[in-house]
C-alpha cells in the first residue's frame, strides 16, 4: 500500500552530496539533490528561471569588460554602464543610450569636458577645454561610435581590480594602477570623468597686504583662507604677509588687512602669528568685503588654518577600494601601504586637509594592525566602518559615535579574510562577501549576543558548488526573491535565495546555451523590480562574443504574452506576423520560439525540425503557420530540473528499506503542464493530460504523474521541464511504498 509524503518547502536549495545522509538536519527536509535552472522562491517554492533578453553585444570581446550601475533619484531612471578598457557605454531600461541634437563643431565656441560636437558625420566628446581646436584631435576630442551611441573615455585600461561606488550623482572609480577618478552624471547625455584631487575645492585668496595702525616694535604675520559659498568649505591658507615695525592693533588704530576678492567665497577666515612661532591662530572672520581690521584680537591657537595633503597622485599610491561613511569618503589599500585607510573631511569628499591640533572634522588616516599583515580589500559603512582584509573583519571607531581622528579604535571582529574580488553586497543589515581564496560566501552582521560582528559560511551546505572553482562576480537582487547572483569561474550562474531573519538560504545553479559562460552580473533598480544584467560569453560562428543580457521579470500578467523563457532572446510585438528578425547575434544557433503563448519549437538541437529553427542571416528559414502578435525567440533553456533527496526520516529505519515511488503529485501555480517525472533522469514519464486539456495553458492546482519505477534504495523524484514556458512547484507529494 502506498503512503503519500509531502515536501512543502524547497528553501534549503541544492545540498552538498556529503549531506545526503543527514536527515537529522532541518535543511534536509527542505533541501534538494538537484536544483538546476530552477530558482528558490522566498516563500519556499521553486520556479524555473525566466530567460535573458539580449541587450547588446559588448564593444569588445576582451575579458576586461564589466558592468556598473548609476542609481538615479528618480524611480525607473537608473542606468547600466558597460565599462570596457578605456570606455563607458550606457543603457537605460534595456536600451542603449543614444545622443540627439548634437550641434556641429563651431570654432568660436569654448568647449569643456562633457560637451558634444559633430564633425564630418562623427559625434565627438570633449575631453579637455578648448577653443578653436577642431576634431578630430585626440588631445581635445574622443570620437564616439556610429549609430549615435553615447560612449565616453576613461583612463582605466586594466579592469581586473576595478572598483566603483556611488554617492549622490558621483561614482568614485578606483584601481591600484590608476589615479582615482569621478564619473559624474549631469544628464542622460552628459557625463564627465575627472581625476580626484585631495585639496579643498576652493583655492586660497591672493594678494594679502596689511597696513599698521600705528608704528611700534612688533612683527605680526597673517594668513587668510577663503570659505566657499553654500558648503562653507575652507581653503588652505594663502601666502604669509609679515607686518614689521608695528604696534598691536587697537579699536582706534587697527591693523588693516586687505586681499584680492575670491570668486565663489562667501567669507574669509583670518589667522595671526603675533609671536613669530610659525603657528597661526584664528582671530576672526570677514564677511562680504575682502578686508579685515585687527583691533588686537588674541589668536585662538586651537583653531588653525587647514593643511592640505596631496594624496593618491603618484604611482603605487593609488587606492584600490572606496566607500562612504558618516559623510566621509574613505579610501583603502595602496601598493605602497596596503593596510592603510584614508578618510576625507566630514562633508567634503575630496578634501583631505588636516589641522594642527587636529579637529574632529579633519581628514583621518590609519593602518590596520592584526596578527598578520592586513592588506585592505573592502570598506563597508554600516553602524560602524567595517574594514575587510585578507585576515579578517575589523570595526573602526566606537558604536553610535562619530568617527574622528581621536576615536579610531580598531577591533578585529573575525578572522575570516576577504577575497579581493568580487566586491561585497549588502543585504538588509548584513554584509555578504567572498572569503579569501574565493570558495566560500560568508555573511557578517552585528550580533547582540557576541556584542560585535558575527557571521557564517553560506556554502557550508552546498560546498560542492565551488569545489575546484571560485566565485568571481556577485550582486544582490532585492526584489522579487531576495537573491544573490554569483558568477562562478567556470561560467555557471549560481543563485542564493537569502532571507537572514527567516533562516532562508538556499542555493540554485543555472546554465545557458551556445557554450555560454556568465562572466559578470550587475543589478539595476528599474520600474517594477531589480533587474539583473549579465555579461555572457557565447560561442557564435566559432568565435567568442560577449553579450549584455537582462534577466526578464518572472511575474506574468498575461500568460500568452509575458512568458519569456529563452536566453539571449528577443520579442516581436505588433501586427500579426509569421517570423521574427533581428536575431543576427544568434546566427547558426537553434532557437526556441513561442508565439502568442504557444510553443512553436522547444529549441531541441537534436530535434527533427532543428534546421528549420536555426538562425541564418538574422532570421529563421521557416515561417509560422499562423501569424502571431507576440513572438519570443532565443536560445532554449534545455533542462530545468529538480530532484528530491533520498526518502529518509530522522528516528526511523526507512533509509534502510527498499522503496518504490509509484506516482508523484505536484502542486503547481500559474504553470504550464509540459513536464516529466521519474525516479531519476533516465526514467522519465511525460505528464499525461485529458483530451480536453492543453499543456501550454496556465494551470494552478494538483497534477499526478504515474511513474515507471521499481523498488530501490532511494525513493527520489526527478522532475524535468523543457518547454520555454513557466512552471512553479510549491509542493511535491510522492506516493511511496516502503518494503522490507
Amino acid at each position: 500500500m502506498g503512503s503519500p509524503v509531502i515536501q512543502r518547502s524547497f528553501a534549503g536549495g541544492e545540498l552538498d552530496p556529503t549531506l545526503h545522509a543527514r536527515a537529522d538536519l532541518a535543511k534536509y527536509t527542505t533541501g534538494l539533490r538537484t536544483c538546476r535552472n530552477f530558482q528558490v522562491m522566498r516563500q519556499g517554492g521553486v520556479q524555473n528561471r525566466s530567460g535573458t533578453r539580449y541587450i547588446a553585444t559588448c564593444k569588445t570581446a576582451s575579458p576586461s569588460v564589466l558592468l556598473m550601475r548609476y542609481v538615479s533619484e528618480v524611480a525607473g531612471e537608473s542606468i547600466l554602464i558597460e565599462a570596457g578598457a578605456g570606455y563607458f557605454r550606457f543603457f537605460k531600461n534595456g536600451g542603449a543610450v543614444t545622443v540627439t541634437g548634437v550641434v556641429a563643431y563651431n570654432g568660436a565656441t569654448a568647449y569643456v569636458p562633457g560637451n558634444l560636437a559633430s564633425s564630418g558625420g562623427v559625434n565627438y566628446y570633449c575631453i579637455a577645454a578648448t577653443t578653436g581646436n577642431a576634431p578630430p584631435n585626440a588631445t581635445y576630442w574622443y570620437a564616439m561610435p556610429a549609430g549615435n551611441l553615447l560612449e565616453i573615455p576613461h583612463p582605466f585600461v586594466n579592469n581586473d581590480l576595478f572598483r566603483w561606488t556611488q554617492n549622490g550623482r558621483v561614482i568614485t572609480l578606483t584601481h591600484p594602477d590608476v589615479r582615482p577618478q569621478e564619473l559624474e552624471y549631469f544628464g542622460l547625455q552628459t557625463w564627465t570623468v575627472t581625476p580626484i584631487t585631495t585639496a579643498p575645492s576652493i583655492t586660497q585668496p591672493l594678494g594679502l597686504a596689511a597696513v599698521a595702525g600705528a608704528a611700534g616694535t612688533r612683527s605680526i604675520s597673517y594668513v587668510v583662507t577663503a570659505v566657499k559659498a553654500e558648503t562653507y568649505e575652507e581653503s588652505i591658507a594663502g601666502a604669509i604677509f609679515q607686518l614689521n615695525v608695528t604696534a598691536e592693533g587697537t579699536p582706534a588704530a587697527p591693523i588693516a588687512l586687505t586681499w584680492t576678492p575670491k570668486a565663489g567665497a562667501v567669507e574669509y577666515n583670518v589667522y595671526a602669528d603675533p609671536y613669530q612661532n610659525g603657528t597661526f591662530g584664528y582671530i576672526g572672520t570677514a564677511t562680504g568685503a575682502a578686508a579685515f581690521k585687527d583691533i588686537g584680537f588674541i589668536p585662538d591657537f586651537a583653531i588653525t588654518p587647514p593643511l592640505a595633503r596631496a594624496l593618491f597622485a603618484t604611482t603605487d599610491n593609488y587606492p584600490a577600494t572606496c566607500a562612504h561613511h558618516q559623510q566621509r569618503r574613505m579610501f583603502g589599500y595602496t601598493d605602497n601601504v596596503p593596510d592603510a585607510v584614508y578618510g576625507s573631511r566630514v562633508g567634503f569628499p575630496s578634501n583631505f586637509a588636516i589641522s594642527s591640533p587636529l579637529q574632529d572634522d579633519d581628514a583621518i588616516s590609519f593602518r590596520i594592525a592584526g596578527k598578520t599583515h592586513q592588506p585592505v580589500r573592502h570598506l563597508v559603512g554600516l553602524k560602524q566602518l567595517i574594514v575587510l582584509t585578507d585576515g579578517g573583519a575589523f570595526t573602526i571607531g566606537q558604536p553610535q559615535q562619530p568617527l574622528t581622528p581621536s576615536t579610531l579604535a580598531s577591533d578585529q571582529q573575525t578572522y575570516v579574510g576577504a577575497a579581493a574580488d568580487p566586491a561585497p553586497v549588502i543585504v538588509g543589515n548584513a554584509i555578504l562577501y567572498v572569503q579569501a581564496r574565493g570558495k566560500v560566501l560568508h555573511d557578517l552582521r552585528f550580533d547582540v549576543e557576541v556584542e560585535g560582528l558575527a557571521g557564517r559560511d553560506l556554502l557550508l551546505y552546498a560546498a560542492h558548488l565551488t569545489e575546484g572553482l571560485t566565485l568571481d562576480a556577485m550582486d544582490f537582487q532585492q526584489t522579487p526573491h531576495s537573491t544573490v547572483w554569483c558568477c562562478r569561474s567556470d561560467g555557471a550562474l549560481l543563485g542564493l535565495t537569502y532571507i537572514r531573519d527567516q533562516e532562508v538560504w538556499g542555493w540554485h545553479r543555472h546554465d545557458t546555451g551556445a557554450s555560454g559562460r556568465f562572466l559578470d552580473v550587475c543589478v539595476v533598480p528599474e520600474a517594477t523590480e531589480d533587474a539583473p544584467y549579465f555579461i555572457v560569453r557565447r560561442t557564435i560562428g566559432g568565435a567568442f562574443v560577449r553579450m549584455i543580457e537582462r534577466l526578464e521579470p518572472r511575474e506574468i500578467v498575461d500568460f500568452n504574452t509575458d512568458a519569456f523563457f529563452v536566453d539571449a532572446g528577443l520579442t516581436y510585438s505588433g501586427a500579426p506576423a509569421t517570423n521574427i528578425a533581428g536575431l543576427g547575434h544568434l546566427n547558426g544557433q537553434v532557437v526556441a520560439v513561442v508565439a502568442d503563448g504557444n510553443v512553436i519549437y522547444d529549441g531541441n538541437p537534436a530535434g527533427a525540425n532543428a534546421a528549420a529553427f536555426t538562425v541564418t542571416g538574422g532570421t529563421l528559414p521557416t515561417v509560422l503557420a499562423t501569424p502571431a502578435s507576440v513572438i519570443h525567440a532565443g536560445l532554449p533553456i534545455r533542462y530545468a530540473e529538480i530532484e528530491t533527496l533520498d526518502l529518509d526520516v530522522q528516528g526511523s529505519d526507512v533509509r534502510d528499506k527498499k522503496k518504490r515511488v509509484a506516482s508523484v503529485s505536484l502542486l503547481l501555480r500559474n504553470s504550464a503542464r509540459s513536464l516529466s517525472a521519474g525516479p531519476d533522469s533516465s526514467n522519465l514519464v511525460q505528464l499525461r493530460l485529458e483530451p480536453y486539456d492543453v499543456a501550454q495553458d496556465e494551470f494552478t492546482g494538483r497534477v499526478e504523474v504515474v511513474l515507471q519505477s521499481a523498488f530501490g534504495d532511494e525513493g527520489r523524484v526527478f522532475i524535468r521541464h523543457t518547454d520555454p514556458l513557466p512552471i512553479t512547484i510549491v509542493g511535491i507529494i510522492p506516493n511511496v511504498t516502503v518494503g522490507g
